[in-house]
């Protein structure tokens, strides 16, 4: 077989496979997602815009790197929203009777197979941006006297902690196809607790402990837990759709308390 006819035949099974995967999805999902993705990416970047004017007033290292946080959310909410949205015109030419073999002959199919890598890749950049950055603004806090005299020294304090998202990640998926759901259920709650124990650290340090109700600590609180959440369901086995629909409408509430949060604290300190 010559490698053009296992290149067709790679993206014949990729067609299939599509197919099968739109014709199992109801519409009404689809269009929920999408209404959620939307939502996210503006309230993601709405919080960004009122930490940047925070961070205005605040030049704290470690607000700008929860800044960084909500921008890279942002963009990989507005990628859902693409992909949720094409997803779902595929899936109205199903349901008027149209067929995908049709709608997209070869070259056609090269390129959404190559535009959905694309997706997927940059979709990938952002969430890792997005946890790295996060992780920075509850660990600046340990880090700042030897980190800040010298800016290389913040290049590899942020480097080392994109290496440590990658390795978490790794270990996770190691833990899990190797010794099971509970062990890397175990570990993800591990990780948990000893970031939370961290976000507690900070709020202790300095002159006066800050309480729960903190904006900016409240708001680490919500991340990591929704995170959390996020995480213990992609270890349990698929069939779960009511708790991940329950998950998204969490993470917007989770979004809105930020925002309001941040909005009330600028205030306090504009006035």
């Amino acid at each position: 077989m010559t490698f053009s006819a296992v290149n067709e035949t790679f993206y014949e099974e990729f067609l299939v496979e599509a197919s099968k995967a739109i014709a199992l999805t109801q519409a009404s999902e689809v269009v929920f997602e999408l209404i959620i993705y939307v939502l996210m990416a503006i309230l993601a970047f709405q919080i960004y815009k009122e930490i940047a004017k925070l961070y205005s007033f605040i030049e704290y290292e470690g607000l700008r790197y929860f800044k960084n946080t909500f921008f890279f959310y942002g963009i990989a909410n507005l990628l859902l929203t693409l992909m949720s949205l094409g997803f779902l015109l595929l899936k109205i030419s199903l349901i008027k009777g149209l067929d995908l073999a049709v709608l997209l002959p070869l070259e056609n199919l090269k390129l959404l197979f190559l535009a959905v890598v694309l997706f997927l890749f940059l979709l990938g950049i952002c969430f890792w941006l997005a946890k790295a950055n996060l992780l920075a603004s509850i660990t600046w806090r340990l880090a700042e006297e030897y980190v800040r005299m010298k800016k290389i020294r913040k290049y590899f304090f942020f480097l080392s902690l994109m290496l440590f998202v990658i390795l978490d990640a790794s270990l996770e998926l190691t833990l899990l196809t190797q010794l099971g759901i509970y062990v890397a259920f175990g570990y993800r709650a591990l990780m948990f607790v000893l970031i939370l124990l961290l976000i507690r650290s900070n709020m202790l340090s300095g002159e006066e402990a800050k309480p729960i109700s903190h904006p900016y600590y409240l708001a680490l609180i919500l991340l990591f837990t929704v995170n959390f959440l996020s995480h213990s369901l992609n270890i349990i086995e698929e069939g779960y759709t009511f708790l991940y629909t329950a998950l998204d409408i969490l993470t917007v509430f989770a979004y809105v308390i930020i925002l309001k949060g941040i909005k009330k604290w600028s205030r306090i300190l504009v006035e």
